[in-house]
């Protein structure tokens, strides 16, 4: 009965679900952030913003019905390409590694957007070079990502999973479905998966984006996720 209404309440798709509450929620924060900053000068200048999601997909734009998106050229940049919409006529999507945006001039986009990605990169060394890339290519930025010290691990669905030791997360991963990720096939797959998330606290992402304030989303008095824009 509680996995159900877990895996219910993170259904990023249904409207009603916690999970999409609280990004929409978020979103509107990036929004507010978005008409403050660039909205004004793109409305003056008659051309549309040009903007990076890191690791995004065009789904994620069309769920979000984001208000501003005729004032926006929105490239989402993924491990694999996704097809927008056919109603997407401003969003394109790309195959490239938010670790690695060589292909990219400094200051190229008005603004880089990244939602929970940070995470999914890889070891520390990894997330700060994403974190480089996102602030060389990006004029401005905006990033957020799961807190490490949330009491429920987001994509497992297991309190404290993520400070289990890699060998028991691959066990389980192994033996069972865990929330939102799938039950692996082999050990080697297992321990893929297991390792395929490093969550941040607040002050690696200070180190990460020195001089930018990180924000908290609370649920009550829990911290959920950080975000940060520049």
């Amino acid at each position: 009965m509680l996995k159900k209404w877990l895996l219910k309440n993170v259904d990023m798709t249904d409207p009603k679900s916690i999970a999409y509450r609280c990004r929409k929620k978020r979103f509107r924060v990036f929004e507010r952030f978005f008409r403050a900053t660039l909205l004004s000068e793109a409305l003056r200048s008659g051309r549309r913003v040009k903007l990076l999601d890191a690791g995004g997909t065009p789904g994620f734009w069309k769920c979000m019905d984001f208000r501003y998106i005729n004032a926006v050229s929105i490239t989402t940049l993924n491990i694999k390409k996704y097809e927008p919409a056919t109603t997407q006529h401003n969003v394109r999507s790309v195959v490239g590694d938010a670790t690695d945006l060589r292909e990219y001039a400094d200051g190229q986009f008005d603004l880089v957007f990244s939602n929970s990605v940070i995470e999914h990169v890889g070891d520390f060394e990894k997330q700060r070079e994403m974190a480089r890339e996102m602030m060389r290519v990006g004029k401005h930025g905006y990033l957020q990502t799961p807190n490490k010290y949330f009491i429920l691990e987001p994509h497992f669905l297991i309190p404290f999973f993520q400070f289990f030791p890699l060998r028991l997360k691959a066990f389980l991963v192994r033996r069972f479905q865990l929330g939102v990720v799938r039950k692996a096939k082999d050990d080697k797959e297992a321990l893929e998966i297991a390792a395929s998330v490093r969550l941040l606290t607040r002050k690696e992402l200070s180190r990460l984006f020195p001089g930018v304030e990180i924000r908290r989303e609370k649920i009550g008095f829990m911290t959920k996720s950080f975000y940060l824009y520049f």
